[in-house]
């Protein structure tokens, strides 16, 4: 785990805990054994004085049983049975919920030291505030793992100063080529759903958002997070964003967002179209003209090839530009 440390005067001193709002975090799992026990570990250690912790099990045939009895003590609800997916286990959680914030937090992801007092404080200091945004480091844990291509962040970079987009989805920590900082801005929150610039573990929202039946959509089993995020963007509610490094997501090869592949790019696809009216939608081109060229180039790992079909994916943004809008068109990539 990455030594991450919250500035002090990001932190809560015990006198003023009243103050401070209930936060409940539902914990999904199924097989997680080798990896749920650090996830507890990073919400017991938060030290927060209104904590609840929800845990769904899917009826996992590893240790995880035995791990989650572990911290039964400090779990103040937690089931196991079969279920049909993680988004289902998302609801199940969700509806044993009683605190004002609320977040799921996956069976391998973790929280960052004191990073639920800065939640609660941010909450009490703003009370106008929705849905709060953090940082997230994203680690490389396994060498399997194909990391970005360096050659196209340069050219990203390079197209982003030229077009002056401001985007920073992605930050490359110079000192270790392993870790990335995922550091949204609210820019990039209103235009979604030409992207996803949230990490889902750094995202804190209300309760009373949840006003669906199912506040999950259990139709997405790779987007489920994408498709509530534009949901409360439709509502139009209030978002801020803060520069603490709120959780961290080790990609290991085998979670979901490293398997999803063309499937999750068929759901961010179904979630634009659901939520921005087009005669002919921005994706139905991007599928079609630029995206084989995105998959070409991380087959190939860049070489020539990164020179040559470059140029040719700025070439056919700019094209689409004029008619929906070059931050909109420049953001929606399905390989990053």
């Amino acid at each position: 785990m990455p030594n991450i440390q919250p500035s002090q005067d990001s932190l809560l001193t015990s006198d003023r805990s009243t103050e401070l709002p209930s936060i409940s975090i539902v914990v999904p799992n199924y097989n997680g054994g080798a990896t749920i026990g650090a996830t507890l570990q990073s919400l017991i250690e938060q030290n927060y004085p209104k904590l609840e912790i929800i845990v769904i099990d899917g009826g996992s045939t590893d240790n995880s049983i035995e791990v989650i009895k572990q911290f039964e003590p400090y779990i103040n609800w937690w089931i196991s049975e079969k279920d049909s997916g993680q988004s289902n286990a998302i609801n199940k959680g969700l509806a044993q919920c009683n605190g004002e914030i609320v977040n799921w937090l996956c069976s391998d992801d973790l929280l960052t030291p004191g990073a639920l007092h800065i939640v609660g404080k941010t909450f009490t200091n703003s009370p106008e505030i929705d849905v709060l945004v953090g940082r997230c480091h994203m680690e490389f844990i396994t060498e399997n793992v194909k990391q970005p291509l360096k050659g196209v962040n340069f050219w990203m970079v390079l197209f982003n100063r030229i077009l002056k987009t401001g985007e920073r989805s992605i930050i490359q920590d110079e000192s270790n080529n392993r870790v990335y900082v995922k550091a949204p801005t609210l820019k990039q929150i209103t235009l979604m759903p030409a992207h996803n610039p949230i990490p889902q573990p750094s995202c804190f929202y209300r309760r009373r958002l949840l006003d669906r039946n199912k506040p999950v959509d259990e139709s997405y089993k790779y987007a489920m997070d994408f498709e509530l995020w534009n949901y409360f963007l439709s509502r139009g509610v209030c978002w801020k964003v803060i520069d603490d490094v709120l959780s961290i997501n080790p990609i290991s090869g085998d979670n979901k967002t490293s398997v999803g592949g063309i499937e999750a790019t068929y759901e961010v696809e179904r979630i634009y179209k659901t939520y921005i009216k087009e005669w002919i939608p921005l994706t139905y081109w991007h599928r079609r003209l630029r995206y084989p060229l995105e998959q070409f180039i991380k087959r190939q790992r860049g070489g020539i090839w990164l020179y040559i079909l470059g140029p040719i994916w700025v070439a056919i943004t700019l094209l689409l530009a004029p008619f929906y809008g070059l931050e909109r068109v420049w953001l929606l990539r399905w390989t990053r």
